[in-house]
């Protein structure tokens, strides 16, 4: 599973659309999108607000399997 679809998936299990997410940790949802499709890889920074924000580890998040 790549950081895009992790990222959708962990969002739509918390049952977020990608504006709710980007509200939340100020990131545009054509950002989110775009981590999401595995068009641009997110900064170490939102990497990790993105982890904590879901509670998981910024390695869980970050490793594809």
């Amino acid at each position: 599973m790549t950081l895009g679809e992790k990222l959708r998936s962990i969002r739509k299990e918390k049952d977020m659309t990608k504006q709710e997410l980007g509200n939340v940790l100020n990131v545009p949802k054509e950002r989110i999108k775009l981590y999401e499709n595995n068009e641009e890889v997110p900064s170490d920074f939102y990497l990790s607000a993105f982890a904590q924000y879901f509670n998981i580890s910024v390695e869980e998040l970050s490793d594809a399997e």
